[in-house]
C-alpha cells in the first residue's frame, strides 16, 4: 500500500457546493478503487492525503495533475510499503479550512499557502538561472 500527500491551487474559484460535488464524486470512485483519504480546502487551495494500492493511487494522482480544476500541483511526499491506513473509514473526507473554519486552523492554511508560494518562487529563480 502507498500514501501520497499533495497540495495544489484552485485553477478558478469554486463554490462550497462545487467542492462538495468534487468530494462526493471522488469518494464514490475511491471506494471502488480501494482508496481512502482526506481533502482539506482553504477556499483557494487543496491539500490531500490519499492512500491505497499503488497502481490505482498513481492513476488517480495522474488524473488530478491533469484535472483543469487544479493548478500548481505539488507532490509533498510519497510513502511506499505503508502498513496501516490513516483514514481507513473514509473513501474521501472533506475538511474546510476557509474563512468560516475555526481560527485554530489558520496556521494550517498559512502553511499550505506558503509551501506553494515558495515552490513557485524556487521554480522562477531556477528558470532564471
Amino acid at each position: 500500500m502507498k500514501r501520497i500527500k499533495y497540495v495544489s491551487r484552485f485553477a478558478h474559484p469554486m463554490t462550497f457546493e462545487q467542492v462538495g460535488e468534487l468530494v462526493r464524486n471522488a469518494a464514490e470512485k475511491n471506494a471502488v478503487l480501494g482508496l481512502t483519504g482526506i481533502l482539506m480546502t482553504t477556499g483557494e487551495m487543496f491539500f490531500q492525503v490519499l492512500e491505497g494500492p499503488s497502481e490505482p493511487l498513481d492513476e488517480v494522482f495522474a488524473a488530478i495533475r491533469d484535472d483543469p480544476r487544479h493548478t500548481d500541483v505539488l507532490l509533498l511526499s510519497v510513502e511506499d510499503q505503508v502498513q496501516h491506513r490513516l483514514f481507513p473509514d473514509w473513501s474521501m473526507k472533506r475538511m474546510e479550512l476557509g474563512e468560516t473554519a475555526s481560527s485554530r486552523m489558520e496556521p494550517v492554511r498559512e502553511l499550505l499557502e506558503t509551501v506553494v508560494d515558495l515552490r513557485l518562487r524556487t521554480e522562477k529563480l531556477t528558470n532564471a538561472l
